[in-house]
């Protein structure tokens, strides 16, 4: 039967192998020990938010054996102003040698018992929602929708077809004129993807400038992520080493009125623009979007796509975004009724850039 325990560092062999038998790691760098060292020391026993109350997790067999991992990663947020201690999980590994779902349910059974107020997944699959909700969990659903802003249609068409099989020949054909189409597409003024400098400054996003003021971009009345400077470049920090073949993008949005907010997002390398978080305050969305999609466009990428934030609907639908179910879900559990509402409400605010995304190898 085995049981569960918390992580050690001691483990860190056990689990980095169980790891790359699960994930097999495309680039060679990442299967090397020194590699999955450092992520799960930096990731998991380093971090600013790190509380030893709320260890990451290993399921044990009887002989001794690591045949399970589920990550944890605090998270410090509030309601009301009152403090909220929650808990992401990540990196949800079961040895597929082992007993699969006997241990995957010890390890979200252990995880979701834990003393966290509010529990966690944003990446998860069909099979870990059905177990989260067998376990009494609740899926976000309005926080499990995704849209897309497509930039370049033509190039996002091609990279498609680039992507399926035997359609390749097709997508090299289709690249030269795709070029031409988009070019056009984004000049003409009367387009829907016209594409033109909007006013005020996107200034380069750096910790320290609106941490201490996060109270002017979201609700008070809002779950929210609380910040600070060390927590925030750490994150930031995360991110920048995910993107790998990708780049980092963030910028904060200024004019004489003031900052309005700001975006983050991974631009790779098939063109798509990974939004990770967009803040803005009340009534000031439009002109955080514009240059979002602005400043990837110039950027080089086909399109931006993030996940739903429950306030920008209005706002995001009429800038011609496709809202789709093409990602995964966002779970959610919680000892207190009220931290649950917020998600399904849509006041909650948890942008991938808090979740499992920076979290992971």
């Amino acid at each position: 039967m085995g049981h569960v325990r918390a992580f050690s560092q001691h483990d860190i062999p056990q689990v980095s192998a169980l790891h790359e038998k699960v994930f097999k790691p495309a680039h060679e760098a990442s299967r090397s020990s020194e590699s999955y060292s450092a992520y799960f020391t930096r990731v998991f026993f380093e971090p600013p938010s790190r509380d030893a109350g709320l260890p990451s997790l290993v399921h044990e067999d009887d002989g001794g054996r690591i045949t399970g991992f589920l990550g944890v990663a605090p998270r410090r947020m509030s309601l009301n102003g009152q403090r909220v201690n929650a808990a992401v999980s990540s990196q949800f590994i079961v040895d597929p040698s082992a007993h699969v779902a006997l241990v995957a349910l010890q390890l979200a059974k252990s995880f979701l018992d834990g003393p966290q107020d509010l529990s966690i997944a944003d990446e998860a699959n069909d099979v870990a929602r059905r177990i989260w909700e067998g376990l009494g969990g609740t899926t976000a659903l309005l926080h499990s929708i995704y849209w897309t802003r497509p930039l370049r249609p033509a190039r996002l068409a091609v990279s498609f077809l680039r992507n399926r099989p035997g359609l390749a020949a097709l997508a090299h054909l289709a690249s030269p004129p795709s070029l031409f189409i988009d070019a056009l597409a984004t000049r003409l003024r009367r387009s829907q993807l016209f594409q033109a400098a909007p006013p005020g400054a996107a200034d380069p996003l750096l910790p320290g400038t609106f941490t201490a003021r996060l109270s002017d971009f979201v609700r008070p009345s809002a779950l929210r992520v609380e910040y600070d400077d060390n927590s925030f470049a750490w994150l930031l920090d995360r991110a920048a080493r995910r993107a790998r073949d990708g780049r980092l993008y963030g910028a904060v949005i200024r004019d004489p009125r003031g900052t309005a907010g700001w975006y983050i997002y991974v631009l790779n390398v098939e063109g798509i623009a990974d939004v990770l978080q967009i803040v803005a305050k009340p009534g000031r969305i439009d002109e955080v979007l514009d240059h979002l999609f602005y400043g990837a466009w110039r950027q080089g990428a086909a399109a931006v796509t993030g996940r739903l934030e429950p306030p920008f609907l209005q706002a995001l639908s009429d800038k011609y975004c496709l809202l789709h179910r093409r990602g995964p879900w966002m779970l959610v559990n919680a000892k207190r009724p009220e931290l649950v509402r917020s998600f399904q409400s849509g006041d909650a605010w948890f942008s991938r850039f808090d979740g499992e995304w920076c979290l992971g190898y």
